[in-house]
């Protein structure tokens, strides 16, 4: 739209331009004639040119109405008038005043910005040019002949417009329009034009010729060859004209279309607007219900960038036990229990940050100090330009789900630790064993690197790792001396018996156990039971479980043997690793040899393992 209005606005003023250009054009050609009369006067002491002046100096005055600048024209004429000015002097100050309107003129076109019609004012340019040149040549010789002697400044003056001429005429032909050049071809082929050229090189090349020429046949027959190049102007005219219509009607068109455009588009917005208006109102409506029912059924607060709590519902004040004034402002800090570790809130905060949701179970504290425990979703809140503007959380209670699932595990622990003890107490003199296996293998997961949750599990679970020995035979269990091959293979089937206790469990501690009952028999270099399993194939809770149990057996006085000396002990345990056992879980026994050793001296009589539980 503003581009089509432009390009309007540009040639509207470009035909104005043209317009003025063509009053400029009239009154170059009539100061060229008055230039040239002058010339003539001045050079036959008045008896030659007067009344054609005269004349002359009318119509540029007509024509020169509209051009105010040419100030000093009447004072140029007093001085011709008086014969107190040479013939050169003035052709001079008249080429003076010519040229003035000429850079009038160039200053209309010069900023043209269409191709097309740039190239016709280009060719039009060079077609005053030489129409100038030729007034140049027309004056100045105008002068000699008049005089009938040879002027130098007057002829090196026509030398020169003839070099102009020349040098305008070459760019004319390049960028005219083919009609015009034919126009301009039979120009060239006249009787005046061939003549001009012949009296032209006659009286430059031989300054010393004798002046034959009449001035007045001169002036008259040059000034023919200048009036046909003026209807050559005028052809330009009116192609310049024609070009400069269409291309307004042009832009008229693509303006009328843009408006209407812009006009339906106006509309259009409008309504789409008034329908966005409606929709934002339904929108707020909407939200304002949806924010009341968040409120009604959820646990709902607000922060800001810094984390600054900016807003707290009525459920969130009741389960807190503040009131909102005490909330607002500060930071959540405030509800922190201290059972929540802060490595928990910095991997929220690095989240939420990153403009992401946080989903967690969180514990905190009411002021009374006790402790709630809420499910959160907190949702970076961003704005138009994807920044962060605040935090929304919202929580739903369930700390009496989390006592119970408490009280259910806790209930589980206490199930699995007394299976593992009645497990053990088929086997004489095994009392203590669950107890300590379970701290070794506590031991071994924390220095693997387990996470909190698998120590936990695979420490209250590894008690379960014999518990399929409930299902052997008294005499197989407790034989004094070896086993035959037929009851060894009995002995091996309590991996799998105790695998299918808990194998289809869905709680993720008696999978757990399931998992070490079934591959603590598994040896690191395939040769274990009952899968044959090898390295890392091996659950890590079935190879940590493995060394724990072994360990534990050595030093341990069983029905069939004797306690191993420690020296024995941990010399097999050396031997055996990337064997029977993994390595690095062998490198972190010996490097945490005295942590074993402790838990070994503490659970050693039957007294001290009944006063710690």
């Amino acid at each position: 739209m503003i581009d089509s209005y432009k390009e309007l606005k540009d040639f509207t003023v470009l035909k104005e331009n043209t317009a003025k250009i063509q009053e400029i054009s009239m009154l170059i050609n009539s100061l060229q004639k008055e230039r040239g009369y002058s010339s003539g006067f001045l050079a036959s002491d008045g008896k030659n040119f007067k009344h054609k002046l005269l004349l002359q100096q009318k119509t540029t005055d007509f024509r020169n109405k509209n051009f105010k600048e040419i100030q000093r024209l009447s004072d140029l004429r007093g001085k011709i008038n008086s014969f107190s000015i040479p013939a050169s002097d003035a052709f001079n100050r008249y080429t003076l005043l010519i040229n003035s309107l000429l850079k009038s003129y160039l200053f209309s076109t010069k900023n043209i910005k269409n191709s097309e019609i740039e190239q016709k004012f280009y060719s039009y340019t060079h077609l005053l040019y030489m129409k100038e040149a030729l007034g140049k040549i027309r004056g100045s010789l105008n002068g000699i002949f008049s005089q009938k002697s040879q002027n130098h400044q007057l002829l090196i003056t026509a030398i020169h417009a003839k070099g102009e001429y020349d040098l305008a005429k070459e760019k004319f032909l390049i960028f005219c329009e083919k009609n015009i050049l034919q126009s301009f071809a039979h120009i060239l082929k006249t009787q005046d034009y061939i003549w001009f050229t012949q009296i032209y090189s006659r009286y430059t090349q031989k300054p010393n010729a004798v002046i034959s020429v009449n001035p007045q046949e001169w002036f008259q027959r040059t000034t023919a060859i200048i009036e046909a190049l003026n209807s050559i102007e005028k052809q330009k005219f009116q192609s310049i004209n024609h070009s400069i219509t269409q291309h307004i009607h042009q832009a008229k068109i693509e303006f009328a279309i843009n408006f209407l455009f812009l006009a339906a588009l106006f509309i259009i917005i409008t309504a789409l607007g008034l329908m966005i208006k409606n929709n934002i109102v339904r929108n707020i409506q909407l939200l304002q219900q949806y924010k009341n029912a968040v409120d009604r059924s959820s646990i709902v607060s607000k922060t800001d960038k810094k984390g600054k709590i900016t807003y707290v519902n009525d459920k969130f004040c009741a389960i807190s036990g503040y009131m909102a004034e005490e909330l607002l402002g500060k930071p959540h800090n405030i509800v922190r229990h201290k059972d929540m570790p802060k490595s928990a809130f910095k991997e929220m905060w690095e989240t939420i940050l990153d403009k992401k949701p946080w989903f967690g179970i969180v514990k905190n504290r009411k002021k009374d100090g006790e402790f709630y425990t809420v499910e959160v979703t907190i949702n970076p809140i961003l704005n138009e330009k994807g920044e962060i503007e605040e935090f929304i959380a919202i929580r739903n209670d369930i700390t009496e789900i989390v006592k119970l699932s408490q009280e259910i595990e806790e209930t589980q622990q206490d199930i699995i630790l007394k299976m593992g003890e009645i497990g053990e107490t088929r086997s004489q003199e095994t009392g203590f064993h669950v107890k300590r296996v379970a701290l070794y293998s506590q031991i071994l997961a924390k220095h693997y690197g387990l996470a909190e949750k698998e120590i936990q599990y695979l420490t209250i679970a590894s008690p379960m790792h014999d518990i399929g020995k409930v299902a052997i035979p008294d005499s197989i269990l407790n034989k004094n001396g070896k086993l035959t091959q037929d009851e060894w293979s009995v002995m091996k089937t309590h991996a799998e018996i105790g695998y299918e206790l808990f194998r289809n469990s869905e709680r993720a501690l008696l999978k757990t156990a399931a998992i070490i009952a079934y591959e603590h028999h598994e040896k690191y270099d395939g040769s274990g039971y009952p899968r044959n399993l090898n390295g890392e194939d091996i659950h890590i809770y079935g190879r940590i479980t493995a060394l724990a149990d072994v360990f534990d057996a050595l030093g341990s006085e069983r029905c069939y043997k004797k306690a191993w000396e420690d020296k024995e002990i941990f010399t097999l345990i050396e031997d055996e690793k990337g064997k029977h056992f993994d390595p690095k879980l062998v490198d972190i026994f010996f490097e945490h040899l005295d942590e074993f050793l402790a838990v070994r001296d503490k659970y050693t009589e039957q007294s001290s393992f009944m006063k710690e539980n």
